[in-house]
C-alpha cells in the first residue's frame, strides 16, 4: 500500500497569525464508513440518485475504496462513502470514528486560520492535520467523541480526487495560493474549478444554483 499522505506534517503545529473573531462557516458535506462498499455505492447511486464525481481504490494513495458523490453541480461532493481497512494508523485515527467526517466550508484562508487556532486549543496534535486536496485547503480534527471534522476553503482549481498534501498555513495568502497552484498544475485532471462544475452540471442535468455565503 502507498504511504498514507495524512501521515505527512509540514511543521510542528502552532497558533497562526489570525484575527480574534468568529469565522464564517457553512455546513457542506458528510461521509460515512461502510462495510459493503459495492452494495452501498449501488444503493446511493441507483436508489437515491447520487452521481459519482470521483473515486479511489485500495491501491491508491489513501489505501481505501472511496466514492465522492453529489446531487448539486456546484458541490464536488455532498456525500462520501469509504472503507478504512487499508488506512495507516494516522488515517485510522482520523476516519474510524462513528462517522467518517462532517465537513464545513469557510469563506477565506483567514477564516481557516481562525478555526485552526480554535481547534488547536481543543484537540490533541495527533488528531490534527492541515493540507490541501488541490480543490480545497483543509484543517482536519476530531470532536470530543471521536468524530472527524473538516473545515475547508475552496481553491480556484480542480484536480482528480482523492488527493492530499500537507501545506503551511503560516505563509501568506499569496504564498499559499502559489504553492497550491503549482501542486494542482502538476496533478492529474487539473482545470479551472468553474470548468469542472459546468461539466458536472451536464452530467447531473441540473443547473448550478448554489452560491456559498450569499443570500
Amino acid at each position: 500500500m502507498a504511504e498514507n499522505p495524512f501521515d505527512e506534517r509540514i511543521t510542528p503545529l502552532k497558533e497562526l497569525d489570525a484575527p480574534d473573531r468568529a469565522p464564517l462557516v457553512q455546513f457542506s458535506h458528510m461521509g460515512i464508513n461502510v462495510r459493503d462498499y459495492e452494495r452501498m455505492l449501488d444503493f446511493y447511486t441507483r436508489v437515491i440518485g447520487f452521481k459519482v464525481s470521483d473515486s479511489g481504490s485500495k491501491d491508491g494513495p489513501l489505501g481505501l475504496d472511496i466514492a465522492f458523490m453529489s446531487l448539486d453541480p456546484f458541490e464536488h461532493h455532498q456525500f462520501v462513502i469509504g472503507t478504512t481497512e487499508g488506512l495507516s494508523a494516522a488515517g485510522q485515527g482520523f476516519f474510524s470514528g462513528p462517522i467518517n467526517q462532517l465537513s464545513f466550508r469557510l469563506e477565506s484562508l483567514e477564516d481557516l486560520r481562525i478555526m485552526h487556532n480554535r481547534l488547536l486549543k481543543e484537540v490533541s496534535h495527533e488528531n490534527f492535520s492541515v493540507g490541501t486536496h488541490g480543490l480545497a485547503w483543509s484543517v482536519y480534527a476530531r470532536d470530543p467523541e471521536g468524530n472527524t471534522l473538516e473545515f475547508f476553503v475552496d481553491t480556484p482549481w480542480y484536480i482528480d480526487q482523492p488527493f492530499w498534501k500537507a501545506i503551511d498555513l503560516s505563509k501568506s495568502d499569496e504564498e499559499v495560493f502559489a504553492d497550491t497552484e503549482e501542486i494542482a498544475r502538476n496533478s492529474p485532471g487539473f482545470r479551472d474549478y468553474t470548468e469542472w462544475r459546468d461539466e458536472f452540471a451536464k452530467t447531473l442535468n441540473r443547473p448550478i444554483v448554489s452560491k456559498p455565503f450569499h443570500d
